[in-house]
């Protein structure tokens, strides 16, 4: 089974691409497109797992429903303006301090049956700790694999914000 831990994340300022989205291929393409606009720019980082870029799932993702989805990358509060004035079809919002139940995954691609297995788990953890998912979605961070190479895929965790 998976082990569910729990973490608190900082209120942060995020930089955000949502779009509709009905198949899994569609979800990896537009990361490829989100992670691109980021290449060579010198974006800085804000250190830590309240850095990492992550996505959130804010419905399900199948041929019957088209999510939407929203990929997103956190930046440094005193300059965020600043950043997303250099990214026009990027949305720049605030996103409150919130705790969240994860499970790490390591790089390994998961099917649609076992992102639900996992949202059960963390839902039910949640549950029998009297915790309550927060009006924040579901998501998928993904950090820097140790060690990372240049052909090492990021690793990720699913989350649950909770109350």
């Amino acid at each position: 089974m998976y082990e569910v831990e729990v973490r608190r994340i900082p209120a942060r300022r995020i930089l955000c691409l949502l779009r509709s989205v009905s198949g899994e291929a569609e979800v990896f393409s537009m990361g490829k497109e989100f992670v691109g606009l980021f290449r060579g720019s010198s974006v800085p980082s804000l250190k830590g797992i309240a850095g990492s870029a992550f996505l959130i799932y804010h419905g399900e993702v199948s041929q019957d429903s088209d999510g939407p989805i929203e990929w997103c990358r956190p930046v440094p509060d005193d300059r965020a303006h600043e950043i997303a004035a250099q990214f026009l079809n990027l949305t720049l919002r605030s996103e409150p301090e919130h705790n969240e139940a994860f499970v790490k995954l390591g790089s390994a691609q998961l099917t649609t049956a076992q992102w639900r297995l996992i949202s059960d788990v963390l839902h039910t953890r949640g549950a029998e700790h009297e915790h309550t998912p927060s009006e924040l979605d579901v998501r998928v961070t993904f950090t820097a694999p140790e060690p990372a190479t240049a052909t090492s895929r990021p690793d990720c965790e699913f989350a649950v914000p909770i109350d």
